[in-house]
Parts: structure tokens; sequence; C-alpha cells
């Protein structure tokens, strides 16, 4: 799934403290030696020369990671190799803490999921009377990507463009399909939850992931503006067999944007088994209301499913997600009975990396 916009807010001060903050709670497989043999067999599949670009990837259980690792390298200039402490863009995998913000607030009573979008924009568009703010939260309100957007206005990936940028494109626009009538992934729908919980709260986006989410639950993470971050990997574009640099100095948020590592991410996933952040509007919201995406994402290792919270419910009852940006490709998935999970992440192109991330739940599950 991809994220098409880039990273935000939080000056380069907040980066590093909470990159460099206390770590959780952390156990690294004692006595599942079998169970780590296999998994570097995966990752050793999915990379399998460490002298160029590679991925990272870590299982967590309970919130704990039980396995991670790192192979390749993170910056081709250097030869810094990654490792666990890799830092990396998560690319559309951010869009789950987008929901879970506006399910927080719902949950509070600050907002509805049934509230027109033309509540919280000033001067709205005819058309955003008839957009609610679950149909952004399920893609089913039928506005194009704001990526295609901008394109079309002749701003493309390599030219600044923000926040701004994208809403006023958004704006200019109008839906495609009749609010509400089918499953249409846009990258439009999360710029728009990012603006509507600052409307709400009167923060900075990022400020409010950090006060309700990062800090609470003790994570290293990061909704950064697209700049290098601290251990951040670099990313690469790969032809005829050369690496070069590949990256987007565009700036919105919301429908991407969190910067961390994979053993973050896995630590994260126990939320979706304790609640701790959100508490019960949160678990029950994530799939409630979740609806049929169709075939929309075949070929992408995804043949059915329901969208909801930022999430895919499979149905097995397991929690999925892809990311994509520049050339960072991560995959985010937890077990149906929300005790496990895994997340892996590239900074080069990677065409297994779902395949890879399935081959380490089952390990890990059974």
């Amino acid at each position: 799934m991809h994220r098409t916009a880039s990273l935000r807010t939080a000056g380069g001060v907040l980066v590093l403290a909470v990159l460099s903050g206390v770590a959780g709670p952390q156990a690294y497989g004692a006595g599942d030696g079998e169970r780590e043999r296999r998994s570097a067999e995966v990752l050793r599949e999915l990379v399998p020369t460490a002298d160029g670009p590679g991925c990272a990837a870590a299982v967590g259980r309970r919130g704990a990671v039980v396995w991670e690792a790192g192979r390749g390298k993170a910056d081709l200039a250097t030869g810094r190799a990654i490792t666990p402490k890799t830092v990396f863009d998560m690319a559309s995998n951010s869009k789950q803490f987008t929901a879970d913000a506006v399910l927080l607030l719902a949950g509070r009573h600050r907002l509805s999921l049934d509230d027109p979008l033309s509540d919280y924009l000033d001067d709205p568009p005819a058309w955003a009377r008839d957009v609610t703010v679950g149909d952004l939260m399920r893609h089913t309100s039928g506005i194009p990507d704001y990526q295609d957007l901008l394109e079309a206005e002749g701003i493309g990936l390599t030219d600044p463009a923000g926040q701004r940028e994208a809403i006023a494109a958004i704006r200019a626009s109008r839906p495609e399909d009749p609010p509400g009538r089918r499953f249409s992934y846009s990258n439009s729908n999360y710029v728009l939850l990012a603006h509507v919980v600052e409307k709400v709260t009167g923060q900075p986006f990022a400020a409010f992931l950090q006060r309700e989410f990062f800090t609470p639950l003790h994570l290293r993470m990061v909704l950064s503006p697209a700049v290098d971050v601290p251990g951040k990997a670099k990313s690469y574009a790969e032809k005829d067999g050369s690496f070069t640099p590949d990256s987007s100095p565009w700036k919105q948020y919301g429908d991407g944007s969190v910067q961390t590592t994979p053993g973050e991410m896995v630590r994260w996933a126990d939320n979706y088994h304790t609640g701790r952040a959100g508490g019960p509007e949160l678990l029950t919201g994530v799939t409630r209301g979740a609806v049929n995406v169709g075939d929309v994402l075949r070929g992408r290792g995804i043949e059915e499913g329901r969208y909801g919270a930022g999430m895919l419910l499979l149905p097995d009852n397991s929690l999925v997600h892809r990311g994509d940006w520049e050339q960072f490709h991560s995959t985010f998935k937890v077990a149906p009975d929300r005790n496990t999970a895994v997340t892996v992440v590239c900074n080069a192109d990677a065409p297994d990396h779902f395949r890879a991330a399935n081959r380490l739940l089952d390990i890990w599950s059974r």
C-alpha cells in the first residue's frame, strides 16, 4: 500500500531525543535457537548479498522483541550496515497511527466518524458535506490521490510540496465516486484525517501522536519531515544492477512519515492486544465498519480483506498493512490472536518482503 506523502514536523532536537530515548522491554528468544536459525534464513533469502541495500526484520510477542536482525547496507557511501537499530520510513504503515488518533478522539467525544468533512475545512467545497470522517478512514470517500493531483499540476516528486499544497489540490478536485459507495485507496484521505486531528486538538499532528502514543508506550518513534533522522537508512533505486539514492522533498503527513525501527513497530503492535493507548474504542474501532476491498489489492500478496482503521483485516482475523515510499518498502502484520507481530522493511525494492513477513509470523506463531 503506497503512502504518497513524505515526512513531517518535529524539529531535529525532538527527533534526536525520541529516537535515542529509553527503550522498552526486550527479550531475545532464549531457547528459541531453531526459530532464530529459520528466521535468519528467511532474511538471507530476502537479501542474498550483504553488499548492497537490504532489509531489517523483527518479531514481537506481547510487547517484547523476541527476534530482530538486519542485512545489507543502510548507506552505500559510508558502508554503514543495516542493524536492528537502523531507522526506516514506515511509509503507509504510518496510517494506523492516524486512524488511531481519530478513534481516540471519537472515544473522548471530541469528534464522530459520522461528522462531515466540511466541519473541518475552512470554506469547504460543496462535495465535502457528503464525505464523512469515517469515509476518509476507510478509503470510501472517492477523493483522488493528492500525488496524482499535484503531478497533474506539474509538481513532481523532486519539487517541494507540503501539507498546504496537498490539501489545496484536494479542495480543488472532487470525488471520483459517490462517497461511501466503494473502497478506493487514496493517500488524500489520511492527509485530511491529520488535518481533522489538528483542527480538533489545536496541536501539531506530530505533537499529538507523541503525547498520546509514542511517549506513554515508551516507543522510539517520531513523525518527522523529509530529512535524515539519526540512524536512518538511505533509500536506493536500482537500475541495471546499480543503486542511486532516491529521496523526495515532499512533506505531507498523516498518510505516512513515522520513522522508527522494525523492533519498535512490533512493540507497538501489543497495543492491538492491550488497548493501553486508546482503550476499548480503539480496540473495537480498528475493525468495526471495515469495508470489503474487493480485488483492489490482487497482485500485491493480498487476495481479499476488509479495510478498517488504517489496517487491513484478513479472513483469518490477522491485521496487515504494507508501505511504499521512495524506495522504502515495509510489511507490518499482527497474528489473529494479537499476541505475535512481525515487521519487515527494506531500503530498496524487495518484491518478497510481504512473503518474508508471512514466513516469519508462521515461524514464531507456532
